[in-house]
């Protein structure tokens, strides 16, 4: 049986810029989940294939698509879905990633028959044996016998039938080494800031903290659950890149296993590049730690810092404060780390708490910084809390640079208006410390060209909806 992996070109917002673009690793983790069958898989990434969607389904002609997404990729995941029952009535569709494991409700379409709500690659491999071979049916496997299983018995998927099986956590040590084939044949368009060729690499699911806006502490049932880490670092070593995104939503969790990390990589001599999430009181309460790292090659500390005070900051159940965050800022400068500012633009802002923002931020000489428009997720708390206040009924507005509430305080307009003038404010600041040095006149070009091509692919993909079944 021949399946199609498929990851929908991002929709319209900062995606063209070319300095966060990472590997479709979850589509690499089912292409090596399927290596160990009978089946067959192309991964289609609309990030680096020169072909467009619908010429890859007509030369591969599948049995099966499946199609993984976030949320503001919604709409295309499902178009792919419909596309592909255009051309192939009987081909089987399926849709999975962080967005549909809370939301699977979105994704009872009529073009759609499976929903994967499960991180379990092997309950993916099992659902495709089924499709492949029918219930309970024996087939063969390199001389092996196999009964097929029963789609009812695969935890955490749904049907388009609205049948919803059990979702179960998933250990990630259950995960292999993942086949990067795909990724060594791509990684020249694979970036984060000036990290070219950067590799993508998962040591852990979900996270231990329950911060109302965080949809990440959510997945996998709400099970935190790390890899041990000399799994990790032997994958590490087995990496053909020199710089690694590790994209866990806290990496800096547990002093132990961090010791352990930065003793393995010492002891191999591994040398690479880091970038890797953190929480501020972590940070703050262990600078010397932060320091080891740094000095084994960890360059980026991405940082939900929120707000800079303590009222916004409780009022996200975030259990940590203004002032921690500021000693966070401090430890990884002083240790020669670059701390990534992740800030939360509220609700009820007002011109005056823009300039504030601007005015903390200018103080702690933060350089790289990324303000994101209060945005309640599907799924978590928050959204739960505001969903009657939600006016977008666009999904693609959810990229945290639009607005799908009405601000409390101003118009929609002026908070537009002041948060792109901090957006060109923090810029201004950020290139006169010397930050984004490598976006040179090339840099700028080569932006534009891919903005360009990004209109282009993106309308392309779109247009799949006008076309009448």
């Amino acid at each position: 049986m021949k399946v199609l992996l498929a990851r929908p070109p991002a929709p319209n917002n900062l995606s063209f810029t070319g300095l966060l673009d990472n590997e479709p690793l979850e589509l690499e983790y089912l292409h090596t989940a399927l290596m160990t069958s009978s089946h067959t898989d192309y991964i289609y990434d609309a990030l680096t294939d020169s072909l467009s969607y619908e010429e890859v389904l007509k030369r591969e002609k599948p049995d099966v698509v499946s199609v993984t997404g976030y949320i503001t990729q919604q709409e295309l995941m499902i178009d792919f879905c419909k596309k592909a029952k255009q051309l192939y009535p009987q081909i089987k569709t399926i849709v999975g990633g962080v967005h549909a494991q809370l939301n699977y409700n979105n994704f009872f379409h009529e073009d759609i028959d499976y929903i994967c709500r499960s991180e379990d690659i092997w309950a993916f491999s099992e659902l495709i044996d089924h499709i492949a071979f029918g219930k309970g049916d024996l087939y063969s496997i390199n001389g092996l016998c196999h009964k097929a299983p029963d789609a009812q018995n695969i935890h955490g998927e749904a049907f388009s039938s609205m049948t919803v099986n059990e979702l179960h956590s998933f250990d990630i040590n259950l995960l292999p080494i993942p086949d990067r084939t795909h990724f060594h044949k791509n990684k020249k368009s694979y970036r984060y800031l000036e990290l070219t060729q950067i590799a993508t690499i998962k040591t852990s699911l979900s996270c231990p903290y329950d911060c109302s806006f965080c949809y990440c502490t959510l997945l996998n049932k709400g099970c935190y659950i790390t890899r041990d880490i000399e799994k990790v670092v032997e994958e590490l070593e087995g990496i053909d890149s020199d710089n690694i995104q590790i994209a866990d939503d806290d990496f800096l969790v547990d002093t132990a296993r961090i010791e352990r990390f930065i003793d393995l990589v010492k002891t191999r001599g591994i040398k690479k590049t880091y970038t890797c999430y953190a929480r501020a009181d972590f940070t703050a309460s262990n600078p010397e730690l932060i320091k080891k790292l740094v000095d084994i090659g960890f360059r980026y500390f991405l940082v939900g810092l929120e707000a800079a005070d303590d009222k916004a900051l409780d009022s996200y159940n975030k259990k940590t404060s203004a002032n921690a965050n500021e000693v966070c800022i401090r430890n990884i400068q002083n240790a020669g780390g670059r701390c990534i500012g992740l800030m939360i633009a509220d609700i009820d802002y007002t011109k005056k708490d823009f300039d504030s923002l601007y005015k903390w931020i200018r103080k702690n000489r933060l350089s790289y910084v990324t303000v994101s428009i209060f945005t309640p997720i599907p799924g978590t708390a928050l959204f739960e809390k505001h969903k009657h206040e939600i006016t977008s009924n666009n999904i693609e507005d959810w990229d945290f640079l639009h607005l799908v509430m009405k601000p409390k305080n101003i118009s929609s307009a002026r908070f537009y208006l002041y948060f792109y003038i901090l957006f060109l404010r923090l810029y201004r600041l950020a290139k006169k410390s010397g930050a984004y040095s490598f976006m040179d006149y090339r840099f700028y070009k080569s932006m534009i060209s891919r903005y360009l091509k990004a209109q282009i692919k993106h309308s392309l993909a779109r247009g799949l909806k006008s076309k009448p079944k």
